[in-house]
């Protein structure tokens, strides 16, 4: 599913016109975006948990020509699921 499809389904399930359906998701994303990074984890009740991780500098390997590089260190994210969401995959 793209954010064109979630637009899409507010669109036609939920009512909205497609304007407000698309500034609704470009918001919610943003926030989520602008909350992950001031370093703030993101909660959605039974969905799953988004949290900033920091990623210590490592050792890697140029696997067309088997020599050592070294990975910066860098930010990334975790994502993880309720217990519902696990219920709900797994049923």
């Amino acid at each position: 599913m793209t954010k064109q499809d979630i637009i899409d389904h507010l669109t036609n399930n939920c009512g909205l016109h497609r304007s407000s359906a698309i500034r609704a998701v470009e918001g919610v994303i943003n926030s989520i975006s602008d909350a992950l990074a001031r370093g703030e984890a993101v909660t959605l009740r039974g969905f799953a948990t988004i949290k900033p991780v920091d990623k210590a500098e490592k050792i890697g390997r140029n696997m067309n020509t088997d020599t050592p590089l070294v990975i910066p260190a860098h930010r990334s994210v975790k994502l993880i699921l309720s217990k519902e969401l696990k219920e709900k995959l797994n049923s």
